[in-house]
């Protein structure tokens, strides 16, 4: 019964931080509204196998996987996916990753080990904070722990977790989540064959290496196995997309995106992930140089395979994303798990081993002191979900209702990828780039309006005059906030074409 406890406190920690409120905050970014927008067509017009958009067009941008979890969430909800549908499978996962953590901790013989990791990793600000907002890079981070984790236990039978986990990855996220997984493998093997007996990573206790062996001859049904899971989708869209899907897909958001050859992409400096690091694994980044000392100073932790392991992890991966020129904070998430677990180790041999330690008094002061900071880590994202997060006055909102009090017929974005205003107009919400389309809208002999950014407005009066079109609303009347795209809600009422 004894043993059920560190996992229920678990359990409870993640439902204190993951899950109030998590439905009161609007859509707050375009991720969040395409994934709505993608699974509300799946439930309404059945496009589950290529997701499209209240406009029609395509969504290549990801595999369907997350949309298909956002869309069954909707239809538990009687139809209707709302910002709830949109964050549970990101809550979800997030739990499930830390809950993972802390099985692999147990399955290795560390319980204290695993469970120190997985209250580590639920309580960085940046894990907890992606863990209550509707992006994929949470489940991502999910199948790619649960590989790693199952291809370090070894046997057969969790070897074939591990290659499913990395085949729903691909429908995720797509290549990503099979290049992760193995940056940390071969990073491993070549520790392990070049690294000197002296290191600290010395070849006598290399991570998974009495595991290499039987991966390897793990590859010729491990293989099949990850490709049966995602390959039929991959192979069917590409056809049904005329191979829109390779070309928008693989070569634009993976090749261009990761390589930084794309001039609408911003990129960064390699040093972009330390200081974001920093930011995003507080408060333990801050526990981190202690922990690398008692690595170092403690023979007994330069031994320890599960030690090993989470530092690779973590940086195999860091280094790997830090050569691509295109970076994300958000990116770095499936790094977390591993220096979770270097600390949890780090932590869990010091405890064992070093004498300050020993005496019943200061294991006392230093378990009531992890609880007492856990706790005020839970309640300070208490007091943030109920006082400080809720956007009440939700804009985007209350500029769709001012909207639709005005019409129900189409709204047409002009040059607006406003997906979180397009989410609360709802359709028909066409989109159109070109004046010469916009002028053939306006043409119509009906009433449209038209949503478009402050400078594209400014530009129809200076040299689209012929356009009839009359300024009705500026997102500037409701509330935005500082960083918002200024936009503008036109109307036309047919005037263009009895001209």
């Amino acid at each position: 019964m004894l043993r059920w406890i560190p996992t229920s406190c678990l359990v409870l920690f993640c439902g204190l931080l993951f899950f109030p409120a998590l439905a009161d905050r609007d859509l707050t970014s375009s991720h969040e509204a395409r994934a709505a927008q993608n699974a509300q067509m799946m439930l309404d017009e059945g496009h589950w196998l290529v997701p499209r958009l209240f406009d029609r067009h395509l969504e290549l941008q990801k595999p369907p996987l997350y949309y298909w979890l956002v869309a069954f969430i909707g239809w538990l909800n009687g139809g209707v996916v709302n910002a709830w549908a949109v964050r549970l499978p990101a809550a979800l996962a997030a739990t499930m990753t830390v809950l993972f953590l802390n099985y692999l901790g147990c399955r290795s013989g560390r319980p204290l080990a695993g469970f120190l990791a997985a209250a580590i990793l639920a309580s960085c600000v940046h894990f907890t904070w992606l863990a209550r907002v509707g992006r994929i890079d949470m489940p991502l981070t999910m199948t790619i722990t649960v590989a790693l984790g199952a291809f370090y236990l070894g046997s057969r039978r969790w070897q074939a977790l591990g290659y499913a986990a990395i085949g729903f990855g691909l429908l995720l996220k797509g290549p990503i989540a099979l290049i992760l997984p193995a940056v940390v493998i071969i990073a491993t093997w070549i520790i392990r064959k070049l690294g000197p007996a002296h290191s600290p990573l010395s070849t006598e206790y290399a991570v998974l290496s009495t595991q290499y062996s039987s991966l390897a001859r793990s590859l010729w049904w491990g293989a099949p196995l990850t490709l049966t899971i995602a390959a039929p989708w991959y192979i069917w869209a590409n056809i049904q997309t005329d191979n829109q899907l390779f070309e928008v897909f693989f070569w634009y958001h993976n090749v261009e995106r990761g390589l930084g050859g794309s001039e609408a992409l911003a990129t960064h400096p390699w040093w972009f992930y330390g200081p974001r690091a920093i930011i995003d694994l507080a408060p333990w980044s801050l526990l981190a140089p202690l922990g690398v000392y008692l690595f170092l100073r403690n023979p007994e932790s330069r031994k320890d395979d599960v030690a090993r392991f989470g530092t690779i992890w973590f940086i195999a991966i860091l280094f790997f994303l830090s050569c691509m020129r295109f970076k994300r904070a958000d990116y770095l998430l499936p790094a977390y798990p591993g220096l979770a677990l270097f600390l949890g180790a780090v932590i869990e041999k010091a405890w064992q081993t070093q004498p300050d330690f020993s005496s019943c008094r200061w294991r006392k002061t230093l378990t009531t002191s992890f609880a007492t900071l856990m706790l005020v880590y839970a309640g300070g994202w208490l007091t943030y979900a109920f006082a400080f997060a809720p956007d009440r006055d939700q804009p985007y909102r209350a500029l769709a209702a001012a909207i639709r009090r005005q019409t129900s017929g189409p709204v047409v974005f002009f040059r607006a990828e406003s997906h979180v205003l397009a989410y609360h107009v709802g359709r028909p919400a066409p989109t159109v780039l070109e004046w010469e389309n916009l002028e053939i809208w306006a043409a119509k002999p009906r009433v449209v309006y038209y949503v478009m950014p402050e400078a594209c407005a400014e530009e129809w009066r200076q040299n689209w005059p012929h356009i009839a079109l009359e300024p009705v609303m500026h997102s500037a009347d409701f509330t935005f906030g500082p960083n918002d795209r200024p936009l503008v809600v036109m109307r036309s009422d047919g005037r263009s074409a009895r001209n």
